[in-house]
């Protein structure tokens, strides 16, 4: 589904350049889940941004699905930790949005809706502005409004991070069970390392700005809402810890 080789993102502000990214490369097959850890402005939103097509590379190649990235891929989703809903519209309306921007009539985008607040517990909601939601709540909804427009690939710019503990675990909960089912391809940027280990089947470790990728984990046991339970799971997190401090030890250097 993704393909990535040799990447670079520069930034140009009048005689400033800043590179964000550099030499980044990696594959993930259509199905499967990426997680994305490093330290703070190593340029993994960056890299979440190219992927979505919102952001041009300055050198090497992005496919998704075979093709050269673009914007407005129909089939992508991008999900951010602000939820960017509309404060004047239901939770209804909301989850909607997408289909009626894209012109699908009003009757059938509300009933596109209402399925996917359903398969995610809050149709009883609908009628509920974003102010009288909790925080999870209205991440339930930005995501129920990706799901309406059926995409093959889910980019999360750490969308659970405003979230305390438990609905932050409940919500992840929430996605696994629904990768389970669709087996879309997901690819979640976050700062938090147990997240990383309960959601990506791989796990992408950057450094410290320019990012560029330090490591590569394979955490193929994923999949399981016991994982957090299993001796593993604290091992693998205990590995991912130790390399990205490791990085930041070499960064310091």
């Amino acid at each position: 589904m993704i393909k990535v080789s040799g990447l670079e993102v520069t930034y140009v502000n009048k005689n400033t350049r800043v590179t964000a990214l550099t030499g980044v490369g990696f594959t993930l097959e259509k199905g499967h889940t990426c997680a994305i850890i490093g330290p703070s402005g190593c340029g993994k939103s960056t890299l979440l941004y190219v992927l979505a097509g919102l952001l041009k590379h300055t050198r090497g190649e992005v496919n998704i699905n075979g093709e050269p990235v673009r914007p407005k891929r129909r089939e992508t989703a991008l999900i951010l930790q602000d939820y960017g809903l509309l404060p004047w519209k239901t939770a209804l309306q909301n989850t909607a949005l997408g289909l009626l921007i894209r012109g699908v009539p009003k009757k059938e985008s509300l009933a596109a809706a209402e399925e996917s607040m359903k398969e995610l517990g809050i149709w009883e909601a609908r009628d509920h502005y974003p102010a009288q939601l909790s925080g999870g709540q209205r991440q339930r909804v930005a995501i129920a409004r990706s799901l309406t427009l059926k995409p093959d690939l889910f980019l999360m710019d750490e969308p659970f991070s405003s979230l305390d503990a438990l609905t932050r675990e409940g919500l992840q909960d929430t996605l696994l069970e629904f990768w389970k089912k669709k087996k879309s391809t997901m690819v979640l940027v976050t700062h938090n390392i147990e997240e990383a280990v309960f959601l990506g089947q791989k796990i992408l470790i950057f450094s410290a700005g320019p990012g560029r990728i330090l490591h590569t984990v394979r955490n193929y046991e994923m999949g399981d809402r016991d994982y957090r339970r299993q001796p593993l799971f604290y091992d693998r997190c205990s590995l991912v810890r130790e390399i990205i401090e490791r990085g930041r030890g070499n960064s310091a250097q």
